[in-house]
């Protein structure tokens, strides 16, 4: 029954395109009933402010420079609380995150909320960025931070110790080592028979008893 409705009014609207104004006025009934619902609101996007009314007023670029896992902090100055933060890419502090850092260019962006500022060592103002600068600037940095996590994920990995592979005589030496500390413990030994220096050595430690 809705679908007949629905497909009545679609009708109804083809032969509004070709009628008089007056035909018209019979088909606005429907029309402002709103057959189909409400238009969805459009998703908050960016937001640009005038510096005196943002966030970043009150802050200021102290600093940039390279951490010990090479990635780029930023020390910032918030005048109104008197206090200082040093952020790296995608940290957050009292809900300021540093979005991006670059120590070449002497700048970084920060963000709370849907507003971003960008800072430079030089300058005493931050600029505030126009909506399509902040769209690009956050695409962007989603790809840059995507890229961030894969090195540092493939670092780590990189730099876990690796256990010496043991061959030949070493290894031997090492497993007859386990096999004996097994028996000494009570534990379950391994599928290798004792050398008669191994068998001589757990009886002189009362280990086993003599043959």
């Amino acid at each position: 029954m809705k679908l007949r409705f629905i497909i009545l009014i679609l009708l109804g609207l083809s032969v509004c395109a070709s009628a008089s104004p007056e035909e018209f006025a019979r088909y606005q009934v429907i029309i402002d009933k709103r057959p189909f619902g409400e238009e969805p609101p459009e998703a908050p996007g960016p937001v640009q402010i005038s510096l005196n009314e943002s966030f970043a007023k009150n802050l200021r670029l102290s600093m940039l420079f390279e951490g010990p896992e090479g990635d780029v902090r930023a020390g910032i100055i918030d005048s109104s609380l008197n206090k200082s933060y040093i952020l790296k890419i995608g940290e957050i502090e009292n809900n300021i995150e540093l979005v991006e850092a670059n120590i070449s260019d002497s700048e970084a962006l920060l963000r709370k909320g849907n507003e971003m500022a960008l800072f430079k060592l030089e300058a005493g103002k931050p600029e505030m960025l126009s909506k399509k600068q902040q769209a690009s600037r956050s695409s962007s940095y989603a790809d840059r931070r995507k890229a961030l996590l894969k090195k540092v994920a493939q670092q780590k990995k990189a730099e876990q110790p690796k256990e010496p592979q043991l061959t030949g005589e070493a290894l031997r030496k090492h497993l007859e080592q386990v096999q004996m500390n097994a028996i000494r413990e009570g534990l379950p030994p391994l599928p290798m028979a004792l050398t008669p220096e191994m068998d001589a050595q757990l009886v002189s430690e009362g280990v086993l008893d003599p043959l």
